[in-house]
């Protein structure tokens, strides 16, 4: 009986594209809007390179001359000011061996099947890279920014925690408030499950059929819930604390480039005594990248940062004023 093999029912160009789709289709964060596509950033990934630089301009400052009719009082122009912003490339694989996957090649559609499966991993990866990053920029923001994205009620006191110390609407009102008038951009939220079910405690989770707010979990004072448990929590001596984070739409920017092999399959065959081994290989080079807070690169020891350095506060540094970053923290012990 003929043995199917993955290169019998994978075609590399065509399972790559189909599986990163898929996996930004079963993605929460990017559904919610929060994760924004940029050409520019799909633009540099079909280059070299390891970071890639976002110049702008800083908003005008200053006031306004007050006329005189005296011709020897003379206006003195105000600068104009400029900053920079970097993103950095992050490039990732995964293999697999064919024994993981013999189950799938028993499907109407193995290709679909493996690609799903391929899908979820990288559904899974790309949560963990972008609660990396934003351990890194909060931490970045305490040390260096005085935390003015940050508001906390936790506490690591003995003892239960009590409700002040728990998520509550004025509570997430005060975290939301760290962005002034501009607030009013944050759109979503996410949280560990713990968390989640302290709103349901408390009943506050709306559900609202056919709302676009709603990607699954409800919604909470208007913004959409994203439910995941590698949101920050902390065990202090007593206590644990739990971070809960608020975005708006765009606020972390996504480009996907093209390895030179996106998808490789080989086989081992002195593998297993003789018998035999087929792998499968997926490769991506990408920028997720948070706007206005650039990557330093500081504590970067390879080419491309790990999600340790990733959650490293001294390879990030804000650039853009506290208003225009769309991403604010909540600290709370339940």
């Amino acid at each position: 009986m003929a043995t199917t093999r993955l290169s019998d029912v994978i075609i590399p160009a065509v399972f790559a594209p189909y599986a990163v789709q898929k996996s930004l289709e079963s993605n929460a964060l990017y559904q919610s809007g929060i994760i924004a596509p940029d050409a520019q950033f799909n633009a540099f990934l079909q280059g070299g390179g390891k970071t890639f630089d976002l110049p702008f301009w800083a908003d005008l400052s200053g006031d306004a001359n007050v006329g005189s009719d005296d011709p020897a009082v003379l206006a003195t122009p105000l600068k104009i000011g400029a900053g920079q912003d970097v993103a950095i490339r992050l490039n990732r694989n995964s293999l697999w061996s064919s024994m993981d996957l013999a189950g799938a090649l028993a499907g109407s559609d193995p290709a679909g099947v493996i690609a799903g499966l391929v899908a979820g991993f990288w559904d899974r990866e790309f949560k963990k890279y972008l609660l990396a990053i934003l351990k890194g920029v909060i931490a970045d923001n305490v040390a260096n920014d005085g935390g003015d994205m940050v508001y906390s009620i936790a506490t690591d006191a003995a003892g239960a925690p009590g409700a002040g110390e728990k998520i509550s609407g004025t509570a997430v009102i005060a975290a939301k408030q760290t962005m002034g008038d501009q607030s009013g951009n944050l759109t979503a939220i996410a949280m560990h499950s713990v968390v989640y079910s302290e709103l349901q405690r408390q009943n506050l989770i709306a559900f609202i059929p056919n709302s676009q707010a709603d990607i699954g979990f409800g919604t909470y004072l208007g913004y959409s819930v994203i439910v995941d448990d590698g949101c920050p929590a902390d065990a202090g001596t007593n206590r644990i604390t739990y971070t809960t984070y608020l975005f708006g739409r765009g606020a972390l920017a996504y480009g996907e480039g093209t390895p030179k092999v996106p998808v490789a399959i080989h086989r081992i065959e002195e593998a297993g005594n003789g018998s035999g081994e087929e792998r499968l290989i997926h490769r991506r080079e990408f920028i997720l990248h948070p706007r206005g807070v650039k990557f330093t690169s500081t504590s970067l020891a390879g080419a491309s940062p790990t999600n340790t350095e990733l959650a490293t506060a001294t390879n990030w540094d804000r650039v853009y004023p506290r208003k225009a970053v769309r991403i604010a923290a909540l600290k709370t012990n339940g």
